[in-house]
């Protein structure tokens, strides 16, 4: 057999972090109920490239008390923009976003506007981060959220 076989080729080892986050995120044992993101697990793909975008959650707006059940998120983005396709080739002004609602990923969104799921009335956080365009995060990460109670 020859050496180069036992040898993780690049490709397998993007598919298997991007497993990882993936499930990491859907599992729901992330610990996320606190408020924070979930940590994806390591890699060995190296530093992760950092990028200069600002994310903002423009609606709901934090603190904001509303009446639809499914509401819309609604997203602002500087310095970056959106990109539909995945791909190996990471630039820190392009990628993709990640909607959680109350720790559990509800979206792996291409766009700024979102419909949330049908949500109970009561208190609720909605996380997004916005990652490369592999759906791995940047270091450090770019985040938002926002805490909202539904009116029964």
């Amino acid at each position: 057999m020859h050496p180069r076989s036992h040898r993780p080729r690049p490709a397998a080892l993007v598919l298997a972090a991007l497993a990882a986050l993936v499930l990491g995120a859907c599992s729901g044992d992330d610990g996320a109920a606190g408020g924070s993101m979930p940590t994806p697990a390591p890699t060995t793909l190296g530093a992760r490239p950092r990028s200069s975008a600002t994310l903002t959650i423009l609606a709901p707006r934090n603190g904001q008390t509303i009446s639809r059940r499914a509401p819309e998120v609604r997203l602002g983005l500087r310095g970056a923009r959106v990109v539909p396709h995945a791909t190996t080739r990471v630039r820190p002004d392009q990628g993709h976003l990640h909607l959680l609602v109350d720790g559990r990923l509800v979206a792996m969104d291409y766009g700024l506007h979102e419909r949330l799921p049908t949500l109970a009335p009561g208190q609720h956080l909605v996380q997004v981060e916005f990652v490369a365009a592999d759906h791995a995060p940047f270091e450090p990460r770019v985040l938002a959220q926002a805490a909202f109670q539904v009116r029964p």
